[in-house]
């Protein structure tokens, strides 16, 4: 098995559901381990047309490149992709590129993408799976950087059998009826959506005022990391404290939800204020996480 990192877009008939049928349809291909988040892009090459929605997904596959090629290129067709102007306007569009341990450099393919390092679009959310990519991101021009914007509630997607999601969707109920979680939903763009709720019971206590001791200055600057998503999560190792430096980014845990594996990371450096979760914990989207001192 090999893992393989594939750029997926899209600027026609509804981008980002375009992008989100391709994720599901990388299922075929192999086994999806991650998904970036949604991007929106400027058009690179040809720039008179619409914006593009960009995304990257990790895909764990038993397919030689030249059989991954032929996989993403029989999905384009069936998702209505034809053959037009060189990076102009398309429906979807599937590229190859990085696979580990794996350079190719043949007619037709090429691994790594010979175009990886000039394109903020593919390098914005990579990065996001593969952090060693954040300085050939950094080294692009600030109008190229500028010209990729995450898409608000940009979501990761995967595609399971009917079996498998089954069983996934009863492990985050039965983690929502066993925690103090109110809320869970699990829904798909344009779809019908499944929503569990939890009944206010008991009356809102009224805390006491806080005493003298617990008015501890809260840091100027302040960052709450917070989940991307709904799923269990799962503490790095070793586990940060409370107190505890950050040199650098470094990631604190993980979020699993339907297979995926959604990293939690400090984002730089700074000083661990306060740990608000625990091993095995189900979170919710927007659910803080740690706090960290930027001071």
């Amino acid at each position: 098995m090999t893992r393989a990192w594939i750029g997926i877009g899209s600027n026609q008939d509804d981008p980002p559901s375009q992008v989100r049928t391709a994720l599901r349809e990388l299922a075929r291909a192999g086994q999806v381990k991650a998904v970036s988040r949604l991007y929106r892009t400027r058009p690179w090459g040809v720039t008179a047309q619409p914006e593009f929605c960009n995304a990257v997904a990790e895909i764990e596959t038993a397919l030689t490149p030249r059989e991954l090629l032929a996989e993403l290129k029989a999905t384009e067709r069936k998702m209505g992709r034809t053959d037009g102007e060189r990076w102009g306007p398309r429906s979807i569009d599937l590229d190859i590129l990085l696979m580990d341990g794996v350079s190719v450099n043949e007619p037709g393919l090429q691994v790594p993408h010979p175009r990886l390092y000039e394109r903020a679009f593919v390098l914005a959310p990579l990065a996001e799976l593969r952090p060693s990519f954040r300085s050939a991101l950094q080294a692009l021009e600030p109008s190229e950087r500028a010209g990729v914007v995450l898409l608000e509630g940009g979501e990761t997607v995967a595609l399971m059998s009917d079996d498998a999601l089954i069983d996934r969707v009863r492990t985050l109920a039965e983690a929502f009826v066993q925690t103090d979680l109110l809320r869970l939903r699990i829904e798909a763009e344009n779809e019908d959506a499944v929503e569990l709720r939890k009944p206010h019971s008991a009356p809102a206590r009224r805390l006491p005022p806080p005493s003298e001791e617990d008015q501890t200055p809260i840091p100027a600057k302040l960052d709450r990391i917070k989940a991307d998503f709904v799923g269990i999560l799962h503490l790095a190792r070793p586990a940060v404290k409370e107190g505890e430096e950050l040199h650098g980014d470094r990631e604190l845990a993980h979020v699993e939800a339907l297979g995926i594996r959604n990293a939690v990371r400090s984002l730089g450096a700074g000083r661990v204020a306060s740990v608000r979760c625990k091993e095995g914990q189900a979170v919710e989207y927007g659910q803080v996480l740690f706090e960290i001192d930027r001071g």
